[in-house]
């Protein structure tokens, strides 16, 4: 399985992969830190908020209007 884009908001993380979108809410789900491309098994996934299958070339068009492309998913450390 190849990661073939992302997107990203404040609150959410979506990963296409495959025929799948693979939906992670940043604030309940631990999710995995994957780059545009990268090969991934499903024990890396996790266990996402939501997954569909993506049906036509742009799934994006259902997605809120927050939602950006970007080409990975960095971990954030936050510092108290």
């Amino acid at each position: 399985m190849k990661v073939q884009a992302i997107w990203e908001s404040m609150s959410a993380v979506i990963y296409k992969i495959d025929d799948k979108c693979y939906f992670y809410n940043k604030e309940h789900n631990e999710m995995p830190y994957l780059s545009t491309g990268q090969e991934v098994s499903a024990s890396v996934l996790g266990t996402p908020y939501k997954v569909i299958t993506c049906r036509g070339v742009y799934p994006e068009l259902a997605f809120s209007p927050e939602m950006k492309k970007v080409d990975r998913i960095v971990e954030r450390v936050q510092v108290n």
